[in-house]
């Protein structure tokens, strides 16, 4: 979806890239060490949850339920941080970034401590949050988490170029096209750490979000109003 009412801004690109990663390392961590569940790819829960419940899994399902629920109150919580913060034009980023880097400080902290469905709920609260709250990409709106809707647009994009020779259209499907490749290689990364020590993964997720905070604080890219 293009993006009318706003310019193309490259440190916010940057920074949906970067969420966008964070988003498939997350992924990785919940599907391979959380019992398959998603923590941003709410269709597929859905999907799990109902097959779980309807065959008599009831147990099976909670974790689904739990990061459902979660997901849901994440997006709440990313709808009241545009509204609270939507006078500081870019430097709003720095706060979105220092709340998801909390959001993820909890569970790296608490791991050994934590039920592993109270994990699911910082998760899913954390995925519902980034996806409202980082999604542009030069003037496209991209999904940094759900990847469905990144392919029916990039073909839809593919189309209008291809047929309609709609010159706009080939930069949105480069933009695009590069969330779902940056998306996957979060994957790949955060399966690579899991393998290594899974010990390390919520802390590596850590660290690449508040790496992007420090970014925004020191960048006078996010200093302009």
């Amino acid at each position: 979806m293009l993006n009318r009412n706003k310019k193309s801004n490259p440190a916010i690109t940057a920074i949906t890239m970067i969420v966008c990663f964070l988003m498939g390392f997350i992924d990785a961590y919940t599907f391979l060490v959380q019992d398959e569940v998603f923590a941003s790819a709410q269709t597929g829960n859905f999907v799990s949850m109902s097959a779980k419940l309807f065959s008599g899994e009831w147990r099976e399902a909670l974790g689904h339920i739990w990061v459902i629920a979660g997901f849901a109150v994440g997006a709440i919580a990313g709808e009241a941080m545009l509204d609270r913060y939507k006078a500081k034009g870019v430097a709003k980023y720095r706060y979105f970034l220092f709340f998801q880097s909390v959001l993820l400080l909890l569970p790296a902290i608490f791991e050994e401590l934590m039920n592993d469905l109270v994990i699911l709920v910082f998760l899913g609260l954390l995925a519902g949050y980034a996806l409202t709250t980082f999604r542009n990409v030069n003037q496209t709106m991209v999904n940094n988490g759900i990847m469905t809707g990144n392919l029916k647009n990039l073909m839809g994009y593919f189309y209008q170029m291809l047929f309609q020779k709609d010159k706009q259209a080939k930069l949105h499907l480069f933009n695009l096209a590069t969330a779902i490749l940056i998306f996957v290689l979060g994957v790949g990364g955060g399966t690579l750490t899991i393998l290594f020590n899974a010990g390390y993964h919520l802390w590596g997720a850590f660290f690449i979000s508040v790496t992007a905070f420090g970014w925004t604080v020191f960048s006078p890219s996010f200093s302009k109003a």
